[in-house]
């Protein structure tokens, strides 16, 4: 819950104390704050902070639009200088206050809103402050540990279950069972997250998963994964960091296929209200059951950037890159040309609210592989290239359930034929989340 004090006309026309807005640019930006221009008047401000920064009258302005436009760190810092010119002044504390408490330096804030309620302001200012040293508390006072979790149940059509070439190969003769083949499927997917928050700023997470895919007449092809994942989280002003550690089991038709263990990393700024900027990395060590060979040490770095859009449906867009490295831990004639890559790839996609509780979200993604060595039998380096095409549909038709609907195309092209193919996914499914 954000809570903004609006109206810095209004509190100077409420406080008999200096006005802060001069002819040096302050006059101009406080005309855009008034009129909820934040992102403008921010960037005006910038125009004139070369010539005008230290200057209290203006300084002041520059901080509140600062502020308000998502730069907080920068906004404290200028009405910090505001504040040792000018300490006594209550719309410095109570603009200053607001930034702190943006920054969860709860202790700072709690002591300045507090210093202005001894000024007795009048009564609209007296229910801000109050907001504000209420939401202070319930920071302070966090629940320990929450849970929360989700189980979904879906029924779906899968035009090539085994991700097979379409017809037979020039140079091999593949089985029927190597060929692409459809089939219908039920799927149910189950999760929780123990979340314990130890302090304002910290939290520990860990999360138990499974999926559980079940073939109408390929059982063969039945599959289950189960993932335990735990990590720590930090945040710092705009930053938030977390380091975790990942355990994957994955079985076909009943019988152990690969495990994983991962380590990863991840870094999210937030420089303002709009936008958001993540990266991320980890190392992956995969074990398989049978094909030792297939046995790699995997890593990856990644990053994506979300921005809050205007207009209709109130777009919120997204993008992002990715490359790693898989690494087979014995080389070979098969590791070689099937096992040691470098990979890399990219995604952009929007999420969109046709309606208060419909999501659309349409994502495409695309993934480049080349291996190491030369395939034994078409004696050439494969190169993979791969593109999806997702569509995700959500409805909360109540409280805590969620019809969902899902379309997937995928298109494989390479330099091999075999792992050339295409498929398409469609499900409907039905989400009880609960917390």
């Amino acid at each position: 819950m954000l809570i903004k004090l609006t109206g810095i006309a209004l509190l100077t026309g409420l406080f008999c104390t200096h006005s802060y807005a001069s002819e040096s640019g302050a006059a101009l930006v406080k005309a855009l704050l008034d009129e909820g221009r934040f992102n403008e008047a921010y960037n005006l401000a910038m125009t004139y902070l070369q010539g005008f920064e230290g200057d209290p009258e203006f300084d002041f302005q520059y901080g509140v639009a600062a502020i308000d436009s998502g730069n907080v760190s920068e906004g404290v810092f200028a009405l910090e200088r505001v504040a040792f010119s000018d300490p006594k002044n209550p719309l410095v504390r109570l603009e200053l206050a607001r930034g702190y408490y943006l920054l969860q330096q709860f202790d700072k804030a709690q002591q300045l809103f507090e210093q202005v309620l001894l000024l007795d302001p009048p009564d609209n200012v007296r229910i801000r402050i109050a907001q504000y040293l209420d939401l202070i508390e319930k920071k302070q006072s966090f629940p320990a540990t929450q849970v929360k979790g989700f189980v979904e149940i879906w029924r779906g059509y899968d035009s090539n279950i085994n991700s097979g070439p379409e017809s037979q190969a020039s140079l091999v003769t593949l089985t029927s069972d190597a060929l692409g083949r459809g089939n219908q499927f039920n799927r149910l997917r189950m999760g929780t997250t123990v979340e314990h928050q130890y302090a304002a700023d910290r939290q520990l997470d860990f999360t138990l998963k499974g999926d559980f895919t079940r073939y109408d007449d390929e059982m063969a092809q039945d599959y289950t994964i189960l993932s335990v994942s735990g990590g720590h989280t930090w945040i710092e002003h705009q930053n938030r960091y977390r380091l975790g550690v990942d355990l994957q089991h994955f079985s076909r038709d009943g019988q152990r296929y690969r495990d994983l263990l991962g380590i990863n990393g991840s870094w999210t700024h937030s420089p303002d209200n709009q936008s958001q900027l993540r990266l991320y990395g980890g190392i992956n060590l995969l074990e398989y059951a049978e094909d030792s060979w297939k046995d790699a040490t995997q890593y990856y770095l990644a990053g994506n950037y979300l921005f809050t859009g205007r207009g209709n449906w109130n777009p919120l867009w997204f993008a992002g890159g990715f490359v790693g490295q898989e690494t087979p831990d014995t080389a070979g004639v098969l590791a070689d040309s099937q096992v040691d890559r470098v990979f890399w790839g990219s995604n952009i996609g929007v999420q969109l609210e046709p309606g208060n509780d419909l999501t659309l979200t349409p994502v495409l993604t695309y993934q480049s592989s080349h291996y190491a060595g030369d395939d034994w039998i078409y004696q050439v380096r494969r190169k993979d290239n791969f593109a999806i095409l997702n569509i995700n549909l959500e409805w909360a038709v109540e409280k805590n359930w969620t019809v969902l609907a899902d379309l997937s195309s995928y298109h494989a092209d390479s330099n091999i034929e075999l792992y050339e193919y295409d498929r398409h996914q469609g499900m409907l499914g039905l989400r009880y989340s609960f917390r």
